[in-house]
């Protein structure tokens, strides 16, 4: 009978490690979705990319550590805007990189810009933080 309830116990306690474990790290990852300020720009125009997250209810994108954007294609730089937000965390999950476009962007054309964004992600329940990296795509079209 003892050793019936010392399993029993065992399987109680790993039952409730599993389910403790599984909410605790069951947040997914935000997707991410990448939009311009503008439809078109002339060569030598600066721009804002707007880099939004798309996060599960419960789940906010921290102002620490900052969100680093890196993107091929053009000349930018990022620029997290912490106007608002809810004391540690950024207001409406976005973050815009200011660019320039290339001056010698030929018109009519379109630029590819490949970036990679890297950012923290917490849930609001229980506090645990983690670190997240998605790679993008977007087009900007030349005037």
């Amino acid at each position: 009978m003892l050793k019936l309830t010392r399993v029993s116990v065992f399987f109680l306690a790993l039952f409730a490690l599993t389910a403790i474990s599984e909410s605790a790290f069951s947040q997914k990852l935000p997707g991410v979705s990448v939009s311009t300020n503008k439809k078109s720009y002339s060569p030598g125009e600066s721009g804002v990319l707007i880099i939004s997250f798309k996060t599960a209810s419960g789940v906010k994108i921290p102002k620490e550590p900052g969100v680093e954007i890196n993107v091929s294609g053009i000349e930018g730089q990022g620029l997290q805007d912490y106007s608002g937000g809810e004391g540690d965390y950024i207001s409406g999950s976005k973050v815009k990189y200011n660019f320039v476009v290339p001056g010698n962007a030929s018109s009519g054309s379109s630029l590819t810009l490949d970036g990679s964004v890297r950012f923290g992600y917490c849930s609001t329940s229980d506090g645990v933080c983690k670190m997240g990296d998605k790679n993008f795509s977007a087009k900007i079209k030349v005037k």
